[in-house]
């Protein structure tokens, strides 16, 4: 399997250094989650699974 891999134009083993270098995230950004006035979770999807809303929210 890694063999044929290494056949694709342009892949190449990266060293234990390049790989350290390589930084990134899930992109999850939890600052576009709120509440609305009725209480109600608002933004992404996943916002819910992070926040949560009291269930009297008065704006």
């Amino acid at each position: 399997m890694k063999s044929n891999l290494l056949n694709i134009d342009g892949v190449k083993i990266l060293s234990r250094e390049c790989q350290t270098m390589i930084k990134g995230q899930a992109g999850i950004d939890v600052s576009l989650c709120g509440c609305s006035c009725s209480g109600a979770v608002t933004g992404p999807a996943y916002c819910s699974e992070f926040i949560a809303c009291p269930q009297v929210y008065t704006c």
